[in-house]
């Protein structure tokens, strides 16, 4: 490796002039000689210096410290490694410009290509955008476990983030570091050892409605003014399809008039837009199936069934108010997810099955049927005791024999 500063003439004066930069020249793996213009600086060429020594020397696997070097240098000296062959993977060259701005517009056209839904992808680029920004990583080699960790765990402060959403961030950040890796941009993952929190907190808690409630809701929204784009029927309808089936405010956003079929008395949710990316198919009672035909009638098949807003939540909270319950209790809060509560509460109140239940609400596990949704009804439980065998007539009964003894 030799470092130098050329000659040229100047052709003015005639006189002999050193080169503004520096020069590097070596051998490579090869046993071609290259030569590379470098910096003006010769601190800064002696360390191209020895991080080209070390690049010749790395077999093609790229150390975080050298990768992070390569992504920082000047763009037609990137480009001349490339071109003499020193970076050999021709993936990770393509791409080592990159900043993770443009990473993150490849990874969610990638989340999109595989089917999911626009909203699924853009919430996880800008979880993943709001980690990088506020840790201020702008390339891949930037990217530090310890920085990340520390970072959502000073999130985790008094009335901050909860466990729930540290392991949102952490798995979506996860997510896009393994996808980098997977199309071969970069060599490792500086995020594979972190794990996520143990969720045990629950600090959105929600009520289910009583079926009082549920009848009041209904029928107040049924006669109630219009609001948030939608008529006191079409609302009725919305929170009829939720108490029934389960579906979520931004499942039955994506419901298309060609979702459901009245013969089969059905509703279709796809893949890419349901919570755990797999196509359902629900079950309507064929009274609500009825009532939704009508109100579809004549409505083109690819649009949507129902103008749901973006904050639901406020939208039921004052039909709520209209039908005079209350929308926060020392139980919990009634707002539009808890319609979701109150479908799966009402089928153990119906007496179905535990894993019926599951199925019913779409779930991967029993654990989160029965200890989140399924809100037990303090009548249940007296009605449960009062079924119980009396057995205080056979101990009457005993207490005689004994006297007559």
């Amino acid at each position: 490796m030799k470092i130098y500063k050329p000659t040229y003439r100047d052709k003015q004066s005639g006189a002999v002039r050193k080169c503004r930069h520096w020069y590097l020249t070596f051998t490579d793996n090869r046993r071609i000689r290259r030569r590379l213009p470098a910096f003006s600086n010769k601190r800064a060429t002696e360390k191209a210096a020895e991080k080209i020594e070390e690049l010749l020397s790395s077999g093609g696997i790229l150390s975080p410290d050298l990768q992070k070097w390569i992504e920082n240098l000047r763009e037609n000296m990137r480009e001349k490694l490339i071109k003499f062959g020193l970076i050999d993977n021709q993936r990770i060259s393509n791409h080592l410009g990159k900043t993770l701005a443009q990473h993150l517009d490849d990874f969610r056209g990638a989340l999109l290509a595989k089917g999911n839904g626009k909203g699924y992808a853009d919430q996880i680029k800008t979880a993943v955008e709001l980690i990088f920004t506020k840790c201020g990583f702008k390339v891949w080699s930037d990217i530090d476990a310890n920085k990340v960790y520390t970072f959502l765990a000073d999130l985790r402060s008094e009335n901050g983030i909860g466990q729930r959403s540290f392991n949102y961030y952490l798995k979506s950040c996860k997510q896009f570091c393994k996808w980098l890796c997977k199309e071969q941009r970069a060599t490792t993952n500086p995020l594979e050892h972190l794990s996520c929190v143990t969720q045990t907190e629950k600090r959105c808690r929600r009520r289910a409605l009583t079926l009082d409630e549920q009848h009041k809701l209904l029928e107040a929204t049924e006669s109630g003014a219009t609001h948030h784009n939608l008529t006191g029927c079409e609302r009725r309808l919305v929170y009829t399809l939720a108490l029934q089936t389960g579906l979520r405010a931004n499942e039955i956003r994506t419901l298309t008039v060609a979702s459901f079929d009245f013969a089969e008395c059905i509703v279709t949710l796809q893949g890419a837009y349901a919570k755990n990316k797999k196509t359902a198919v629900i079950d309507l009672k064929p009274e609500t199936a009825a009532e939704l035909k009508t109100f579809l009638a004549g409505k083109i098949l690819n649009t949507r069934a129902f103008a749901i807003p973006n904050q639901p939540s406020k939208m039921i909270k004052r039909d709520l108010e209209v039908a005079e319950i209350e929308y926060e209790t020392d139980k919990g809060t009634a707002d539009f997810h808890a319609l979701r509560h109150s479908f799966i509460t009402n089928l153990a109140r119906s007496g179905v099955k535990p894993y019926e239940a599951m199925a019913l609400a779409r779930h991967s596990s029993i654990t989160l049927t029965m200890n989140y949704y399924t809100h037990t009804v303090r009548e249940s439980l007296r009605k449960i005791i009062n079924e119980q065998p009396d057995l205080t007539v056979v101990q009457n009964a005993s207490a005689k024999i004994r006297r007559s003894a």
